[in-house]
């Protein structure tokens, strides 16, 4: 994915957002990367992706990402859905190893 993609993405995601500080979070990503796509459109011809990344792998970084968005929550039981949501990624991934 390229970065006028990811920004597509981003903008997607304002658009959808309920709270005006996420909204605005979605927004400045979407800008950096229209920044970014305006520096490299496309990536070079010899670029190389990292390769495939494991599921085990996914679950982890959505584990890490669900932890991550829990500290920013307010509400006690909103971080505690969150958190419950990353230990389910977590076993996901034990399982998949």
């Amino acid at each position: 994915m390229g970065f006028a993609a990811t920004a597509s993405l981003f903008e997607k995601r304002a658009k959808e957002a309920r709270d005006p500080d996420t909204k605005r979070r979605f927004v400045e990503a979407a800008r950096f990367y229209r920044q970014l796509a305006g520096i490299a459109p496309e990536f070079s011809a010899g670029f190389k992706s990292n390769g495939h990344v494991g599921y085990a792998d996914r679950w982890k970084a959505r584990a890490d990402e669900c932890r991550a968005m829990a500290d920013h929550f307010a509400d006690p039981n909103c971080r505690a859905q969150m958190m419950r949501v990353a230990d389910s990624y977590d076993r996901m991934a034990e399982a998949a190893e």
